[in-house]
């Protein structure tokens, strides 16, 4: 810990104590729900970062494969800093201050399996609220996915996923504001599976094995509370954990789709909150500015001037240089942007590692015909 994490110490363990006060009275007094579609959520302990939207994109397609069409599979997210309220349907002619910037990069995202506007995507803040909607205006939906559901205590959800930085697993930080976490990382037993986003592309056997070996003692370190009312009980998601590491597309013309010529000077512009994740993967090009905004950043006008004019003034060095942004931050960003400024649009895509997708394949297979969709 920094000096100032120790300072705001006893506020990380206030803000903890609040949270779990607030879990152990919805299991107490019964205040969950069953949703009226079987559920999968995707969420963390973290504050942002782990890579959600790329994981439920994955899963998405994975379903597919699995034999689900997509008629069947719809996605459900509270549409974060969107300026309206309540229930939405997503479509592709949806604006990032109507459905919140992630929605539309998952709609984006999955277009290739319908082009006829199949794709079920919605926002709401009541998780419960939004399935039961999403189910009386399709009754074809099967199952629904949640991006970012795992602190939305009312709704008591059928299978739960956690992801965990590698380079930094949440049991080893500390609650708000001190540290990143939503909760104490305890709150991770009511999840049944964890993925390990962000490993290292060349990630061993022997490195994972030992990965787990330290995350589960970590856990049991956190669970202390709960060992003295229940000594013998194992970490629910422990036989569970699957890795996977990062990569990011080939920078693509935002109008035409052509490709990015490979080595060009590249001026990034992000506003997410991983930013280095972006930059480390964009293997193959040399980045000669990389401006750094805030996490779900809305850009303005004025910032996108200030943008236009520094990319005139680092191309008079650099004349191949390309504006590259990432698929989230050009949801925000595509209504104003000039036309005659060519923008590159890149992506982030997990990929398994250690036969990790067989592991998370069996446990989807296993849900499907638990919940008997067909």
């Amino acid at each position: 810990m920094n000096l100032l994490q120790i300072i705001l110490f006893p506020l990380g363990l206030v803000w903890g104590i609040i949270a779990q006060i607030k879990r152990t009275l919805y299991e107490l007094l019964s205040l969950r729900s069953k949703g009226h579609l079987p559920n999968v959520v995707v969420g963390n302990i973290n504050v942002g970062g782990t890579g959600k939207t790329p994981t439920l994109i994955w899963l998405y397609n994975e379903l597919i494969e699995l034999g689900l069409a997509s008629q069947q599979i719809g996605v459900l997210s509270r549409g974060y800093r969107r300026k309206t309220k309540g229930f939405a349907w997503v479509n592709y002619s949806s604006q990032s201050n109507e459905v919140g910037d992630e929605p539309l990069e998952i709609a984006t995202a999955l277009s290739r399996y319908s082009p006829q506007d199949q794709i079920k995507i919605a926002v709401c803040e009541n998780r419960v609220l939004g399935i039961e909607k999403m189910k009386n205006d399709c009754p074809s939906l099967s199952l629904v996915l949640l991006d970012d559901g795992f602190q939305h205590l009312r709704l008591q959800h059928d299978l739960g996923i956690i992801l965990c930085d590698y380079r930094k697993p949440f049991t080893t930080d500390w609650p708000l504001p001190s540290g990143r976490l939503r909760e104490f990382p305890w709150a991770s037993d009511s999840a049944e599976v964890i993925i390990v986003t962000n490993c290292p592309k060349e990630l061993s056997h022997e490195q994972s094995e030992a990965f787990k070996l330290k995350l589960g003692k970590q856990m049991n370190h956190w669970m202390w509370l709960s060992r003295i009312v229940t000594p013998n009980k194992p970490v629910s998601w422990k036989e569970n954990v699957a890795f996977f590491c990062t990569t990011t597309s080939t920078p693509l013309n935002a109008i035409d789709q052509v490709a990015l010529n490979p080595d060009s000077p590249v001026y990034l512009i992000t506003g997410i909150a991983n930013p280095m994740r972006v930059s480390d993967n964009l293997s193959g090009y040399q980045i000669i500015q990389h401006d750094k905004f805030a996490d779900h950043y809305r850009f303005s006008k004025g910032d996108i001037e200030q943008i236009q004019q520094k990319f005139y003034n680092l191309q008079k060095t650099y004349p191949a240089l390309a504006l590259v942004t990432t698929r989230k931050d050009y949801m925000r960003i595509q209504s104003i942007w000039p036309k005659n400024l060519p923008l590159f649009v890149i992506s982030s895509q997990i990929e398994p590692l250690l036969d990790s997708d067989k592991k998370i394949t069996q446990i989807l297979n296993t849900f499907i015909h638990e919940h008997k969709i067909a």
